[in-house]
């Protein structure tokens, strides 16, 4: 969720929405209610019970809303329903929590959201990332379908093409679901052979070299990320340990305080 917020937000928009993920840590969400596909959470800091906000999820509509409604008045999800998607296991931020305004792609009028090219090893949790990304996909097309009668009709023609295609791949067996046939008809390696004489008119040399320049800039960047994150995590792990602290030494202060009374 993190590198998909990277791909999309503006880079202040992104800082916010990084340090709203980053206080998830720290306010585990608890459930406290579950009518079936609504629940309710209650989410607080460690330490500030009293402080605590109602989230309620919907996981059909992959939707959720906050008591403290910091999405409503600014447009950057907080880090209450980041606490209950991180709970439900929810991989992918929803289209509906990502404002135009807020992304590279404003001034185009065009959200882009790039899906990551490879997919975790795990089968469950590959499993799990399909479905949020369908769902997620369906729920912003079913939106923009029903805004108009043309809109629908369109809409309603590319869904059963879509579908037809769907039954199309089931129906061609196993193989097909392991991609080995391209949806033209023709083979990966028919497909590999077309890559390779397009390539061919680049020199080897120049080509290994702009990939190896290419990742080098690519871990580099990523190495960068990864420090500023471990900084903004130690940051927080630290004020935790010190509100842990404090709740620890008010404690031993109650204790004491009830042992002398005792005494008297």
């Amino acid at each position: 969720m993190e590198k998909q917020a990277a791909n999309l937000y503006t880079r202040s928009i992104f800082k916010k929405f990084q340090e709203e993920l980053v206080e998830t840590l720290a306010n585990p969400a608890t459930k406290i209610d579950d009518s079936g596909t609504v629940a309710t959470y209650r989410v607080a800091k460690f330490g500030e019970d009293h402080k605590a906000n109602a989230v309620t999820f919907s996981s059909f509509e992959m939707k959720a809303s906050c008591s403290c409604q910091m999405f409503e008045y600014s447009g950057i999800i907080c880090r209450h329903i980041l606490a209950v998607f991180r709970a439900k296991n929810v991989l992918t931020l929803p289209s509906q929590y990502v404002l135009k305004r807020w992304t590279r792609n404003a001034k185009t009028g065009v959200v882009v959201e790039e899906r990551p090219s490879e997919l975790p090893n795990s089968s469950r949790e590959s499993l799990t990332v399909r479905y949020n990304n369908l769902r997620q996909e369906a729920i912003k097309y079913v939106e923009e379908g029903a805004k108009s009668i043309h809109i629908y009709n369109v809409a309603m023609e590319a869904l059963l093409e879509a579908s037809r295609k769907v039954v199309a791949v089931k129906n061609q067996g196993s193989g097909a679901a392991q991609g080995g046939t391209l949806a033209n008809g023709g083979s990966k390696d028919l497909h590999t052979n077309e890559e390779n004489q397009m390539e061919s008119h680049q020199s080897v040399d120049e080509k290994e070299k702009h990939e190896k320049e290419k990742r080098i800039r690519e871990l580099t960047a990523e190495l960068e990320s990864t420090n500023q994150r471990c900084e903004v995590y130690r940051a927080n792990l630290l004020a935790v340990l010190r509100d842990m602290e404090e709740q620890k030494l008010k404690l031993a202060v109650k204790v004491q305080n009830a042992k002398l009374s005792l005494k008297e």
